[in-house]
């Protein structure tokens, strides 16, 4: 038997008007008040989905700190349609996904939170929304994806990076780090041992984000 949802909570598949056809996502809203936390996903070419486990436990974390959350597949995964765009045309996908967050809970204020593509995708449209609060980055691709476009920072930006990332050592990860800290804040959390997908360390993971929060 399923546990039973609190009244005050909504949760659910939705379906998100996009700018190639519709975008499958997932919304949920524990009536805790906070502003909408939107997550991205990681690389499509490679099996990435809204179903990642990284991008559900980031999920679990925000919804236990009262924010609603929209996950979604970007065009071409799953039941949204379109297909991958070969390099970042998903950002406007992000940004039909944050309008509809905006729509459910009327305010304009949001969090957004991506995962390796994800975040590289998610950084580059909340660099063009004035009204993004905070920005969560996991498994930042900093050796693999040109992160350049970053040359300001109107929002706190918190990075949980696994020890053992290929796609971004906390090597690389710090020497980024530390330019982008000249725009705003900027915190990093290594979670030791883990890799790219933080593989059997979820539970590392989960702590690492509410450390940062």
């Amino acid at each position: 038997m399923e546990p039973s949802v609190p009244a005050s909570r909504t949760v659910g598949a939705v379906d998100i008007p996009g700018p190639v056809g519709r975008i499958e996502g997932l919304w949920s809203d524990p009536g805790g008040g906070g502003p909408a936390a939107v997550i991205g996903h990681p690389h499509p070419a490679f099996g990435g989905s809204m179903h990642s486990k990284v991008v559900h436990t980031v999920y679990r974390v925000l919804d236990a700190a009262g924010h609603p959350t929209l996950r979604f597949n970007f065009r071409g995964v799953g039941r949204s349609q379109g297909r991958y765009s070969g390099w970042n045309e998903e950002v406007a996908d992000f940004a039909a996904a944050a309008a509809y967050a905006r729509e459910r809970t009327r305010r304009t204020a949001l969090w957004a939170a991506g995962f390796s593509f994800g975040s590289w995708v998610g950084l580059q449209w909340a660099l063009s929304d004035t009204n993004v609060e905070r920005f969560l980055a996991l498994g930042l691709p900093v050796e693999s994806h040109s992160f350049d476009f970053l040359d300001r920072l109107p929002w706190p930006l918190a990075i949980v990076q696994g020890e053992r990332d290929r796609y971004g050592p906390p090597e690389a990860l710090e020497a980024a780090a530390s330019k982008w800290r000249r725009f705003g804040p900027v915190t990093v959390k290594i979670v030791k041992g883990a890799d790219h997908f933080f593989t059997g360390k979820l539970a590392e993971l989960e702590q690492a984000l509410e450390e940062v929060l």
